[in-house]
């Protein structure tokens, strides 16, 4: 930036940075990342230009607001400065946390579900039968046993491939 902002300014700046992918969004579609470089670059030297028509020696923070809320409007009245947006959004880039999170989740999801939900299943159809040893207490038994054999042998089948 070319005008000399005071400290509450460079927070506004800040600010509005971090705003930037609301106030240039479309109903069109998405821009690319390539585009959104360009904006980004192009949006700071309007607001620039915008803060030096001001003539201030110092630029404050409620004059860099009203000098970006001019930008982002003359951005939405000239069609986009001819930015064209794409219909297909950007893949959303994942950190490796997020990642390790997904590839853990089936696992810990088998554990929770064989270790605690069926085995409190076939518990309770257990001391059922057990009390009680009509055929419909041993029917429940053995499809709580056959639920939790089928999910185990399901997961481990479908984790087969994986290396």
């Amino acid at each position: 930036m070319k005008a000399p902002l005071d400290a509450e300014a460079q927070k506004a700046l800040t600010e509005t940075q971090s705003q930037f992918k609301q106030d240039f969004t479309t109903n069109r579609g998405f821009f690319t990342e390539a585009d959104e470089t360009a904006l980004r670059a192009l949006a700071l030297e309007k607001l620039d230009q915008e803060l030096l028509k001001s003539g201030s020696a110092e630029v404050t923070a409620s004059e860099l607001r009203s000098a970006w809320n001019t930008v982002v409007a003359d951005f939405h009245r000239n069609n986009y400065w001819d930015f064209q947006p794409t219909l297909e959004k950007r893949p959303k880039v994942l950190t490796q946390e997020q990642k390790t999170f997904r590839e853990m989740f089936p696992y810990v999801w088998a554990v929770i579900q064989s270790g605690i939900i069926l085995k409190t299943a076939v518990y309770y159809f257990g001391i059922r039968s057990s009390n009680d040893p009509s055929t419909e207490n041993h029917i429940f038994l053995y499809l709580a046993l056959a639920t939790s054999a089928g999910t185990l042998i399901y997961f481990a089948f479908r984790h087969s491939g994986k290396e």
